[in-house]
């Protein structure tokens, strides 16, 4: 007699199994009150279509991702830096100085986000900020040729050409061509 109600139960439990999973209903309801959860976009799969979006020009995507990313996860600092490049290259200055002045509060030492700030600072203008900016870079990365040439730029533009001379023949040793243009043009 038990064999027989366990077989019937086992029975009936398969059915019922069987026909919940073929039965609609039951999928799309079960669907929709589960998919926000298991849906939720990680925030390291968002970071890759935000540098993807960045890659192809389209900044303003790229700022909008970052900015998901951020109300899910503020810690991923990456971030920070990613949507200060974009929006630098937008034009939104100010917001570009925030995001990269955020990456250096959590890592002081993240020479690229100085350049970047340094290149954000002479376009607004800011010369003093730019040169400490990339002088730090140059600090933390003696064989930084980008921030050699940059720097060389600004000291140019304040009419300091042996300083400016200097930091291109740096550039220049360190392999960046057009410091090496620089230094021919303007230092011979």
């Amino acid at each position: 007699m038990r064999v027989v109600t366990l077989l019937l139960f086992l029975s009936y439990t398969l059915q019922a199994c069987s026909q919940e999973k073929s039965s609609p209903q039951i999928n799309n309801t079960v669907d929709s009150t589960l998919s926000p959860m298991y849906n939720k976009p990680s925030p390291g799969k968002l970071f890759l279509k935000a540098e993807n979006a960045y890659q192809e020009g389209y900044y303003t995507k790229a700022v909008e991702l970052c900015n998901q990313i951020i109300a899910l996860d503020s810690s991923y600092i990456e971030t920070f830096y990613l949507r200060g490049k974009a929006e630098s290259n937008l034009g939104h200055h100010m917001k570009a100085i925030e995001s990269f002045s955020i990456v250096l509060e959590y890592n002081p030492s993240y020479n690229d986000v100085y350049v970047s700030r340094g290149g954000v600072y002479y376009d607004i203008g800011n010369y003093p900020a730019a040169l400490e900016d990339l002088s730090r870079a140059i600090k933390g990365n003696p064989s930084d040729r980008v921030a050699y040439y940059n720097r060389g730029i600004i000291y140019e533009l304040l009419n300091q050409m042996e300083k400016a001379c200097a930091d291109w023949q740096k550039a220049a040793d360190l392999g960046h061509q057009k410091a090496a243009i620089e230094v021919e043009k303007n230092c011979k």
